[in-house]
């Protein structure tokens, strides 16, 4: 049963709702070619993918129900997507349910329960709400106002950035950046979150933290945001990142006063010595080497900016560091609990990341709410904000 305010919410009882409201779709404008490229053959889909729903509706069909529009069989596609989204779902049940207890606004649970359902069955079943035709507008204006600018190389998946003038959407701010990139941060404030108690965002002369500054991007974003009496401390280490990071600040001499660059991983300790995967803003460091040509490279953590006379706060945290989010906030969590800083740390890297983070900081006491909020078409850029009642 359900409480007149939906804190005894079932996430089992709606995820099979979300589901079932999945029957029928087959969604063709749903692939992100600007993120994968081409889209995949129907060998290469996801298990519930359209061909490969209906191929397994033709073996199973039991009764001759009548076909919806795009032929499938409604009961059995019933029963078909079903199966697939429970049997994705069922080893972390008692998770999902308290992580959808502990979400604090409708919203977010039924973010949740979309973002499941998307990675239990791909996007021909699924649309997240970020698809939009206001999304598509403001990505063509920004690639038309890219043609023809100088652009530099990203290392990443062929990809070449333009450099973007964003004046015209409200920052005076230039970039070597990606359009789509630019629409997200700066227009979809994929870093601010409103709730109905006001936004958790980063403020008028906050000192913030920005783990993983991978292009600059969003260290020059907060340190407009955080104005002249502001700090940034962004953490940025791998050298074809830092190339590009280091043109933008030149291109935003303003901006880049408030920004302190430190080159290191942020981990749960600093000094010890890791390894990198380089990969552009997909770039990972783990304590194992994988390959004989992985660079070395010394963490930092967070709360070692605690030995500096000069950091007296730490207002916001923003994480985005390739599945190292719950090392990192091991590593500041004296900061977490002296200074109780407004947090944005992203939980798309892997499943688990979606409950054991905020778990951990909810083992804190330190009077958390969270809210999740997603920013593109598929599963990458999911971001957890969590702000506490005891600030």
């Amino acid at each position: 049963m359900y409480s007149a305010d939906g804190s005894n919410r079932r996430f089992i009882t709606d995820y099979a709702a979300t589901l079932v409201d999945c029957v029928g779709n087959a969604h063709q404008d749903n692939y992100d070619v600007r993120r994968f490229g081409p889209e995949p053959s129907p060998s290469e889909l996801p298990t519930a993918s359209l061909t490969k729903r209906r191929s397994w509706l033709r073996r199973h069909r039991a009764e001759p129900n009548r076909p919806d529009t795009t032929g499938l069989v409604s009961k059995d596609e019933v029963k078909y997507l079903l199966n697939i989204g429970l049997e994705f779902a069922a080893p972390h049940l008692d998770q999902l349910q308290w992580l959808d207890q502990r979400l604090a606004d409708d919203e977010s649970r039924d973010l949740l329960r979309q973002l499941i359902a998307f990675r239990a069955l791909g996007y021909h079943c699924v649309k997240l709400p970020t698809n939009r035709p206001e999304l598509w507008a403001d990505i063509q204006r920004l690639e038309r106002m890219a043609e023809g600018s100088e652009t530099i190389p990203a290392n990443f998946l062929g990809w070449e950035l333009p450099k973007l003038d964003l004046q015209s959407i409200g920052f005076p701010i230039q970039l070597f950046f990606l359009p789509y990139g630019a629409v997200i941060l700066f227009l979809l404030q994929q870093y601010c979150c409103q709730t109905s108690a006001g936004p958790i965002e980063v403020r008028d002369g906050d000192v913030v933290v920005d783990a993983g500054g991978c292009w600059g991007d969003t260290a020059i974003y907060f340190s407009f945001k955080v104005g002249s009496r502001g700090k940034v401390f962004s953490f940025e280490f791998l050298p074809e990142n830092l190339a590009i990071y280091r043109r933008n600040l030149e291109l935003n001499p303003e901006l880049a006063q408030r920004i302190e660059l430190l080159p290191h991983p942020v981990w749960s300790s600093g000094g010890k010595e890791l390894f990198v995967a380089g990969n552009g803003p997909g770039t990972t460091v783990t304590p194992t080497r994988k390959s004989a040509d992985d660079a070395v490279v010394s963490t930092m953590s967070i709360d070692q900016l605690l030995d500096r006379p000069d950091v007296t706060r730490i207002d916001f945290i923003k994480m985005d560091i390739e599945g190292a989010e719950l090392a990192a906030l091991h590593g500041a969590e004296q900061t977490l609990k002296r200074f109780r800083p407004r947090l944005a740390i992203t939980v798309y890297h892997q499943l688990p990341d979606f409950w054991e983070i905020p778990q951990y900081i909810d083992s804190l006491g330190l009077g958390y709410r969270f809210y999740l909020r997603h920013f593109t078409i598929h599963s990458e850029e999911t971001v957890l904000f969590a702000e506490s009642n005891q600030s």
